[in-house]
């Protein structure tokens, strides 16, 4: 409920002015009226509005984790400090085990990675080596590859697959002369004749083209020795040139990739565990508690409130759109809580919200009064009267 009331101070010197100028006939005219001081005060103040006592921070705690409750630590009321292990969820066995594994893991990635640049001068030794070895038998491949005879290689070429033509003319004519007697028993003279007329016919054929091959291949061996030798050099000199300034680049960017992810797993598991602890997120009291040791719990179930006391705020939504326009931050305020309304504490805004919310009908904003003042009586939620003071304004 919002209280409007014109101010009395304002009345009272629009009637003290009112009466110095009637009585200014008497005066010298050229002397001029003296203006009586602001006496406005809180208590006659023209805006004034409900809030409600809070602290300075507060959150609701729940477990990432689902699980039995293993122990509560703390109770309703209790002092804590940030990163206090206020309750913890049981069965941890594969979580710790899994926290190991991760460990094991860095570890070996660690030490793979260290491994690469404590040998790193061996290997790149090891690779101006090979790189040698890669060039000498490049230009020994080169070497029989210009030995090569190219003419008589074609002489030869030619000459076999005129003999393989030769050969599979020669198995046509012994196979239609064998196709006459195939019938026949197999004892049969002209039978037994034209199949091993065709016999010989195939493996002469077969010999033919055996023999154009080996010339064939012969040609690609040496080529394909060359090609292989090139590209051996190629890599070799790629591997001594990434070792130039240490490890292999692409062994030592290898294992920093997996001992990041090494890393990353143990981070994952070591907050899986962590999530079986519900903690204090800062300082401040347990204001609410809803478990207790045994007890079945869901992720993202509420189980408790924690709440920063050591400050005393006031939060109202009570001020409306062409009351808003009057207030601004750091004015001067005197909140009176309802419950105690011989108590009078001063305070300040600290903050006014952007956004708005419809109430009743109003237009309304959020304001946040800091209490510069309190007393050991005040409690979370209690109602107030805060009243701004016209002089700030």
């Amino acid at each position: 409920m919002k209280i409007k009331r014109i101010a009395l101070s304002s009345l009272f010197l629009v009637a003290a002015a009112f009466i110095l100028s009637a009585c200014g006939s008497n005066a010298n005219p050229t002397q001029a009226v003296q203006t009586l001081p602001d006496v406005s005060d809180y208590s006659n103040s023209s805006i004034v509005a409900e809030g409600r006592i809070v602290p300075k921070d507060s959150s609701t705690l729940f477990f990432k984790s689902g699980g039995m409750v293993d122990e509560v630590l703390v109770q309703e009321g209790d002092s804590v400090v940030k990163g206090d292990v206020l309750a913890r969820l049981g069965d941890r066995v594969s979580f710790d085990a899994n926290v190991a594994a991760a460990q094991a893991e860095v570890t070996a990635a660690q030490q793979a990675l260290d491994e690469l640049n404590r040998t790193a001068e061996l290997a790149y030794n090891q690779a101006v080596l090979d790189e040698v070895a890669a060039e000498e038998a490049y230009f020994v491949a080169l070497l029989a590859w210009d030995g090569f005879d190219q003419d008589q290689y074609d002489d030869d070429l030619d000459q076999a697959k005129a003999d393989v033509a030769d050969a599979k003319s020669e198995l046509e004519d012994a196979q239609d002369e064998f196709n006459k007697y195939a019938s026949l028993e197999k004892d049969n003279a002209d039978r037994q004749r034209t199949k091993t007329d065709l016999d010989n016919a195939k493996a002469n054929f077969n010999e033919a083209l055996s023999a154009q091959a080996e010339i064939e291949n012969e040609y690609r061996r040496l080529k394909a020795d060359v090609d292989l030798a090139q590209a051996r050099w190629d890599e070799a000199r790629r591997t001594r040139e990434n070792r130039e300034d240490g490890a292999d680049k692409d062994q030592l960017d290898l294992a920093q990739a997996q001992f990041d992810a090494a890393n990353a797993r143990l981070s994952a598991a070591k907050s899986s565990l962590d999530n079986l602890d519900l903690v204090a997120p800062y300082n401040g009291i347990v204001a609410r508690l809803d478990i207790s040791a045994g007890e079945d719990v869901n992720p993202s179930q509420v189980v408790a409130v924690i709440a920063d006391t050591s400050q005393w705020y006031v939060e109202t939504t009570d001020l409306t759109e062409n009351e808003i326009v009057d207030i601004q931050e750091n004015m001067d305020v005197i909140v009176v809580p309802d419950a105690l309304p011989e108590l009078e504490l001063k305070g300040s805004i600290e903050s006014i919200a952007d956004v708005f919310v419809e109430k009743a009908g109003d237009i309304t904003y959020r304001v946040r009064v800091k209490l510069e003042e309190t007393d050991p009586r005040l409690k979370w939620g209690m109602t107030t009267e805060t009243r701004f003071s016209e002089s700030s304004r």
